[in-house]
């Protein structure tokens, strides 16, 4: 596909998701449950003529990465939350990926401008032929001056046709050597994570995950995890999915035992929820650009 066919889905999808993000920002408040929101965003993205690249990423307040409602979810946003909302968009694998801190802390109020800003300084330095590295320079030096630290194990990445992880890393930290130039014709999702300044800064893992994906397709002669797996093929092929996609289909038990199942078996993949290893508020702001060989477009503007 030529450059600019690739460029004009890219811009499908960014639009998709940055209207989505939009509308959805005045309805996360106190009160408002997990699995409304992330069912309010899905549902608005695939009316607009998109797909869920991944399940909706609702993390809160020391949770950074990888959380989204469950079946059955009864978690809140409480006032004094700092609510990350993490959003993709595909359309014919062509990824949109794109997030906002709606925060109703004030205290954490600095912070989360101080994240927006950041997020705009290492926009500004995507150029075509730019180094990757320069990024992670001016993330991490700005956060510093601001008086705030970068989440350092988590960075950003480039996208390709569904994939969410295309193999380069955008990192939000300085790095040893020279690790590539931004590419014409390429996508890359920007995103610094900011974190108090007496924070560890790195995320850990922990017990829970609610996001799966297929590592490879496999028979395990057990009837309802091979149906379900097939189930999932048909829907996400590789792209991450959520149990609840498939309450449709299978009572929550059921596919319980099934995502227990074929995780087991290495057949699908699971990603733990990721919180900062000491505890401390995490923020995030993200938006995905496409390098032309004139400019970078921010497709989620």
């Amino acid at each position: 596909m030529r450059n600019l066919e690739k460029m004009e889905i890219y811009l499908k999808a960014g639009k998709i998701a940055s209207t989505v993000l939009k509308e959805i920002r005045s309805k996360v408040r106190p009160g408002v449950n997990f699995s409304q929101i992330c069912e309010q965003i899905e549902n608005r993205i695939r009316e607009l003529g998109g797909e869920p690249a991944f399940p909706t990423n609702i993390c809160v307040n020391e949770i950074a990465a990888h959380d989204t409602a469950e079946i059955e979810d009864i978690r809140e946003v409480h006032d004094g939350d700092v609510v990350k909302i993490d959003i993709g968009v595909h359309v014919d694998g062509y990824i949109a990926d794109t997030a906002i801190t709606v925060n109703f802390s004030e205290y954490y109020a600095t912070m989360t401008t101080a994240n927006m800003e950041v997020l705009n300084l290492a926009l500004k330095k995507i150029k075509p032929g730019e180094s990757i590295g320069e990024v992670g320079n001016i993330v991490y030096s700005s956060a510093l001056s601001m008086g705030y630290k970068v989440v350092t194990n988590l960075s950003g990445h480039e996208l390709g046709q569904y994939q969410i992880h295309a193999g380069q890393s955008v990192p939000n930290t300085p790095v040893n050597g020279f690790i590539g130039r931004f590419g014409v014709g390429r996508c890359y999702a920007i995103e610094p994570f900011l974190t108090s300044n007496n924070a560890a800064a790195y995320v850990e893992e922990t017990d829970k995950a609610a996001i799966y994906s297929i590592v490879k397709r496999k028979r395990l002669k057990d009837q309802v995890a091979d149906r379900f797996l097939e189930k999932v093929w048909e829907r996400r092929k590789t792209l991450p999915f959520s149990a609840r996609w498939f309450k449709d289909l299978y009572d929550k038990n059921e596919l319980l035992r099934a995502l227990d199942y074929l995780a087991k078996n290495k057949v699908i993949r699971a990603y733990p929820v990721l919180k900062e290893a000491t505890d401390q508020v995490v923020c995030q702001f993200e938006h995905t650009v496409f390098i032309t060989e004139k400019n970078t477009i921010i497709t989620t503007i």
